[in-house]
This record gives structure tokens, sequence and C-alpha cells, in this order.
């Protein structure tokens, strides 16, 4: 799923936005470690130090109007955030998510252009207290002065930690508390995966098939989703490389002890897995008949939440292989 874009609106009064400031800018510092203290009911006019890719940024330690732009949506979505203006999550992301999610993305103003920009007006009208972004250092170097001529920007980039991105996110939103409680979730499945499945993780051949809802038809891969990346970098599941394959290639899963695939948060398959899992060739590979395919839920953000997900539904489908 190709990343979304963000361009600068060339307009006038978007450019009108640099000599209009009313926000606090970032340090130009690099950061090193995120930091923010938790104050779940502080007055308004409190503030709290929040490291980012910018530097260090004074907000609002009990911000009312968040603005989260680009890849910073889900992630502040599933911290149970309620921004008042949000960029465009592409339908099929969208339909996966839980209700409530959907629900404050749909109550939230969309600030992009019809060609997928972001509208510099509108994030200006909506006021906000604290606007959070994740995107690259290119993109973000052509709006990141007018968006801090509007409000306090927490930016991450691209190939920041996702754990360091979430924590900065959350201390921008006033989210600690939700934030503290998903990590120690996802805390405890990381240590009881490893401590329940040892003998099983030690032997299992487990693969993950991800198709995204608008992929090339009879095309699907292996390995590709961010909660793939992190389970691998914790060290739970030795997933082998990412990769494309084809339909005709579905064969090659056959080897396969665990086969894991794409599902909503409510575990049913997605839109865009659901092709694979309807032929034939799926349906014969030895551990579909034997009961062990199974969904995992994780949309394309990184969160400690969506991570806990794909951890539960990782812990269930390890329940069903025979333990050594």
């Amino acid at each position: 799923m190709p990343l979304p874009t963000v361009k600068r609106r060339a307009t006038a009064v978007a450019t009108g936005l640099l000599v209009t400031a009313f926000g606090l800018a970032a340090c130009s510092a690099p950061a090193a470690a995120p930091s923010a203290s938790p104050s779940a009911s502080a007055p308004a006019s409190q503030t709290r130090q929040v490291e980012t890719n910018d530097g260090t940024v004074t907000v609002p330690a009990n911000p009312q109007r968040v603005v989260a732009l680009v890849n910073a949506a889900l992630a502040y979505l599933d911290m149970g955030g309620k921004p008042v203006g949000i960029t465009e999550v592409d339908e099929g992301t969208l339909a996966d998510l839980p209700a409530e999610q959907q629900a404050a993305y749909k109550a939230a103003t969309n600030v992009a252009t019809s060609s997928g920009e972001i509208d510099l007006e509108k994030v200006a009208s909506l006021k906000p207290d604290v606007i959070v972004i994740q995107t690259g250092d290119s993109q973000y170097g052509k709006i990141g002065d007018e968006l801090k001529a509007i409000a306090p920007v927490v930016f991450l980039n691209q190939e920041s930690d996702w754990k360091f991105r979430v924590e900065a996110f959350a201390g921008a939103g006033n989210l600690l508390d939700t934030l503290n409680q998903q990590k120690v979730k996802y805390q405890q499945l990381t240590t009881s995966i490893k401590q329940n499945y040892a003998d099983v993780l030690k032997t299992a051949k487990i693969v993950e098939t991800y198709r995204f809802a608008g992929a090339e038809a009879g095309q699907f891969a292996i390995n590709q989703s961010l909660c793939a990346e992190a389970v691998k970098e914790e060290g739970i599941v030795n997933f082998e490389a990412s990769a494309p394959m084809s339909f005709e290639q579905i064969g090659k899963l056959a080897k396969y002890d665990l086969i894991l695939y794409n599902a909503r948060s409510d575990g049913q398959p997605t839109a865009g897995i659901q092709p694979l899992l309807d032929t034939n060739a799926w349906k014969l590979l030895p551990a579909v008949k034997a009961g062990h395919a199974k969904p995992v839920y994780c949309p394309w953000g990184r969160s400690y939440g969506f991570m806990a997900k794909y951890l539960e539904g990782l812990d269930q489908a390890l329940a069903t292989l025979p333990k050594k």
C-alpha cells in the first residue's frame, strides 16, 4: 500500500499563513527519545514537552482540538483520539477498523483537497491546539513552516521507530493513559507468547499472507504487514523476508505449518484477502485443510493497540498447533 503524499497547496492564503503565525514553532535539534509527562486532567493552561524529529515542542497538556495528518491518523485513532481534522484514510483500511475508530474518523473534518493534498486553509480554519503528522522529511519540509504557523506541530518521519512515534503522538494528544494501558497489554502478550510457545516457535514454519483491497488481480504478498515486521523485531516469529507472490505460486505455501492471513478487527477476512482464500489452490494447502490457517488483524498503521490485537490473533493461531 503506497504511503499518502503530502503536498503544499500553492495559494496566496496558504502562503500568507507564514506571516500570520500564532502557534509555537518547534526547535531544530534532533530528537533522541520521546518524552511526555502524563496529566490526564491537566488544565488547558498547562503545557508539556514532546520530543519529535523536529526538536522539542511545547504543546498544551490538555488539548481540545487536534489535527492528525497522513500516517499519524491511524495511530492517533487507535489510542482513542478524536481529532477535529484528519487526512483521508482509504476505504479498505477504514472498513477494517473498529466501529468506534470509524466513528471518530467520520466525525472529523477531512483536511485534504480533492487531489489529496493538505488544505492549509482548512487546517487553519479548525483552530487546532496541536497538529500531529507522520510523513517523509522532504514532504514535511514543504509544509512544515506553514503548519507551525497554525499550531505547535509534532512531526515524526517515516524512518523513526514506531514506539517513539506513538509516545510522541500520545503526549501531544493527552492520550498517555490509554497508551500505557496498550503498552502493558502488548508487553504481556509478547512475554506470554514467547514463554507459552517457546518450543513451537523453534520448530514451526509460519508465514503471513497479506493482500490489500486495491492489489493487482492475482497478486498477494507474504510477511508484508507492519505487525509481522514488528513481531520479527521482537524475536517472536522469525518471518522470512517480505516478498510478492502470484496466485499461481500459492502451492509454495504448502511447506508451512501455520498460515496467517489479514483480517478486520472483528476477525473476518478483509476484502483484499478474500479472493486468495476463495481459490482452490488455497483450500488444498495442508495447513488450510488441517485448520491451521488463521486470521490476524493489522491495519496499515503502527500502535501498541494494533500490535496487541495482532498478538492476540497470533496467540490463538499458535494454540492450534501441536506442542512438541
